[in-house]
């Protein structure tokens, strides 16, 4: 007697499973992770960005409902998740609020203030070593924050006091700490 005869799907199947018992063991973990490292995926990666067919596609992606809606959805969510994790790490509040004056109707009016000033945060090496400049904009702090395990030198502040903390005048405190509310 011979062999068994598989069928086309039935080959399909036991090569989806053999595949899957081998992503998921050490080794193909190990390979996965190195080739995702690796130069030739990064080359490969560019090369594709490059093409002008590849940039048409991103761009009208980005410009059209869907991809604009993901986009605002995901920093919504982290930003989100950002000031929760301060607010109840600093304000001991489990809703967003301000650390200074405890502002808390609208996350609209909060903001991802830094402690010891923006430009002063480059010369601390622990930030620096995991990739912190004061040249990123508000968003990309938000995501640099979030995706660092949110490290310490930020608070959060409504929108009041991070100004008036930022005023050379006021000798970069808010009013609220000193009293002086006019």
């Amino acid at each position: 007697m011979g062999s068994k005869m598989y069928t086309e799907l039935e080959i399909i199947d036991r090569r989806k499973s053999q595949f899957e018992k081998y992503r998921n063991s050490d080794k193909g973990i190990a390979t996965y992770n190195a080739y995702m490292s690796s130069e030739k995926r990064k080359l490969a990666i560019s090369i594709y960005n490059a093409k002008p067919s590849s940039k048409l596609k991103r761009i009208a992606y980005e410009k059209s409902d869907k991809g604009y809606a993901r986009q605002k959805k995901w920093r919504d969510s982290m930003r989100l998740k950002v000031l929760e994790y301060y607010s109840k790490e600093l304000s001991n509040s489990t809703i967003p609020c301000c650390n200074c004056c405890g502002e808390n109707n609208h996350i609209d009016f909060l903001a991802v203030d830094h402690i010891d000033g923006k430009k002063k945060m480059d010369s601390i090496k622990e930030l620096v070593d995991i990739g912190y400049s004061s040249k990123m904009s508000p968003h990309r702090v938000v995501s640099w924050i979030y995706k660092n395990s949110y490290p310490k030198g930020f608070q959060i502040l409504c929108s009041n006091c991070n100004f008036a903390k930022g005023m050379v005048k006021n000798k970069n405190t808010c009013p609220h700490q000193h009293g002086d509310m006019k």
